[in-house]
């Protein structure tokens, strides 16, 4: 009977009596298995950048992740399973299990999609369709290769409903920006800039309010021109920029970006070798298709030959004159050369990037000049486990020689000036005054060359901006972000008259203007940020507060006078101390803002994202100032 028994067991083993018990203990132990091997990773691109949102799925299961800010995930995966990772604009990759950790580097698509981008949000990264607004991004290589010495005239044609216009086409001639359409008659119409996360100041100089005799000076803001201090940037430091419209932009960085704001990421290094890149730029540029005048009919009024008028209203032409080009007098063929060179070298910790660049560049337009040194530093690294540090800084020196526009500008003359006289002979028999035309006696047509050599128009720039960012993980998906940036400028504008360039060429005691103005600039800005980001399957999470304090600080010094008593002697002390008058100007605007959003996004394609920003301005009346 006992053996009877045991066979009995035995055949019932054999036969799988108990399969279902067994097979039962053997699914538990597997399934348990599996969920204690925790895989952790990182998803980078071919260039070394983490990947944000790229999914994570474990091949036959329904099992799936998306990396985070850092590119990186934790999965649950048995060992010897297989990892499928997938990124929009890469080829999809599937990597064996074979221990606690899988990294991955992603291979770009054939077919890759220069709109998935990577975005930055007070210098931390995200996925541009969780934004929430209209994003667009523009590579560095654009900006680079497109030949500009700024990198704002580098974004016209390449973002959609940006406009982009150039006051004249001399060198360091201020631009003006405006996405999608202008907001106000007499406002800022422009967007905000902002480098490493920090607003940077844009302001063009305005010589009505800023010389002390304003519009007396000669430079009012019609007929004057000064540099965009957004010129100042190097192309060549910029490793992305990202456009924002809409009210995202205004939510993000406060009012001052209610016209939108351009996020620029500078170069800070890469992984690998020590690497020495030199380029350079040497161009030929020559203005064309400027307006022909008629030869037709000569000066004059109603029919009637008259070579003292300007207007060529006159009788036909004969020919009994030499007839002169004389747009063609005030052109030359520019050229600009531009050189720039940089260091950089890192390792999976740190890496540092150096550069230096140089522009000098001659106008189409004689006598106009711009030369611009720039020198910058910047670097990031990995102190500790919960510790990253990026910093960048700045230099610029920048000299700018130009002329005065509109009707005060050469071209304007030179169309006015008679077509039967020489404008290039701009100097008097006597080499010193100013020559009129032959045939025309009123003396208020001035020759546009004699200001243009012997005139002042001129200004220099020192600035220095710098941005440090400190990023502290506490625990696993939170962040405590610290920014810190400081963007200080001092400037020197001069503009000046000959005492020659006026009516019946005034003596040299009784004519002559001049005026110089010291003008500083001081933006320090402070952002700090908590939050919480985390990704649960194919659900995503995110929470921000934020503080910001944003101040605009203006400080200049101006004095102007005129009735030189030296000739050619362009200073205060050169002229007559009853016509000297000094205006200082000190201005201080700060904004306090709090900031607030929560994200949620499934499974990488869909978000939902609520932001609010409340900003306290000090230039509001109180109790009314938010």
């Amino acid at each position: 009977m006992k053996k009877q028994c045991v066979l009995l067991a035995a055949l019932a083993i054999a036969c799988g009596a108990p399969a279902g018990l067994t097979t039962s203990q053997s699914n538990v132990g597997f399934t348990a298995v599996a969920q204690n091997n925790k895989v952790t990773g990182v998803v980078k691109d071919a260039n070394g950048e983490p990947l944000i949102g790229a999914t994570v799925m474990v091949k036959g299961t329904t099992r799936g992740t998306a990396t985070d800010i850092d590119g990186k995930y934790s999965i649950n995966a048995p060992k010897g399973s297989t990892l499928v990772i997938s990124y929009i604009g890469s080829q999809p990759m599937e990597v064996k299990v074979n221990g606690a950790t899988v990294d991955v580097t992603m291979a770009e698509g054939a077919n890759a999609l220069d709109e998935v981008v990577i975005t930055a949000e007070f210098g931390m990264k995200r996925v541009a369709r969780a934004v929430g607004s209209s994003v667009q991004n523009v590579k560095a290589t654009d900006i680079a290769e497109s030949g500009r010495t700024d990198f704002i005239t580098a974004l016209q044609g390449r973002v959609s409903g940006m406009t982009v216009t150039n006051t004249s086409g001399a060198p360091g001639a201020s631009t003006q920006v405006i996405l999608r359409s202008a907001t106000s008659l007499s406002g800022n119409n422009q967007p905000l800039y902002v480098i490493d996360g920090i607003p940077m100041n844009n302001t063009t100089f305005n010589g009505t309010n800023s010389f002390a005799n304003g519009d007396s000076s000669g430079s009012s803001v019609r007929d004057g021109d000064f540099a965009s201090r957004g010129n100042d940037i190097n192309p060549e430091d910029i490793e992305s920029m990202t456009v924002l419209k809409g009210a995202a932009a205004a939510a993000l960085y406060g009012s001052d970006a209610s016209n939108g704001a351009i996020i620029i990421t500078t170069k800070k290094g890469s992984n690998g070798a020590a690497k020495v890149t030199y380029s350079n730029q040497l161009s030929f540029q020559k203005a064309y298709g400027w307006p022909e005048i008629q030869r037709k009919y000569a000066n004059g009024a109603y029919g009637a030959t008259n070579y003292y008028y300007t207007s060529a209203w006159g009788n036909l032409f004969t020919g009994e004159y030499e007839t002169y080009d004389n747009v063609k007098a005030i052109l030359q063929t520019g050229f600009l050369q531009k050189h720039n060179i940089s260091v950089q070298a890192g390792n999976e910790k740190m890496s540092v990037r150096a550069s230096a660049s140089f522009i000098d560049q001659d106008g189409v337009i004689k006598t106009t000049n711009l030369n611009r040194k720039n020198l910058s530093v910047a670097g990031k690294g990995q102190i500790t486990k919960w510790l990253a540090f990026d910093a960048s800084m700045q230099y610029v020196h920048l000299t700018n020689k130009k002329v005065d526009r509109f009707t005060a500008g050469p071209l304007y003359r030179a169309y006015l000036w008679p077509y039967v006289d020489n404008m290039a002979n701009y100097l008097d028999a006597d080499g010193i005054h100013m020559r009129y035309p032959e045939h025309y006696t009123d003396t208020d047509l001035y020759n546009p060359l004699y200001k243009m050599y012997k005139g002042l128009n001129q200004d220099q720039t020192d600035r220095f901006i710098s941005a440090m960012n400190f990023n502290i993980t506490p625990f696993e998906g939170a962040y405590i972000r610290g920014q810190f940036g400081w963007d200080v400028s001092t400037s020197q504008y001069e503009y000046g008259n000959h005492p020659y360039y006026a009516a019946a060429n005034k003596n040299v005691t009784k004519g002559g203007t001049y005026s110089i103005s010291k003008y500083n600039t001081s933006d320090p800005t402070v952002n700090v940020l908590a939050g919480y980001n985390n990704t649960f399957g194919v659900h995503t999470i995110g929470a921000q507060l934020g503080f910001h304090s944003v101040e605009n600080g203006v400080t200049s010094l101006a004095s102007s006078g005129s009735d030189f008593q030296l000739l050619d002697f362009y200073s205060i002390n050169n002229c007559n101390p009853a016509t000297v008058v000094s205006k200082k100007k000190n201005t201080k605007r700060r904004v306090l803002g709090l900031s607030g959003q929560f994200e949620y996004g499934y499974n990488n394609m869909a978000f939902a994202t609520f932001r609010f920003r409340n900003d306290k301005s000090s230039t509001l009346p109180k109790g009314n100032n938010t």
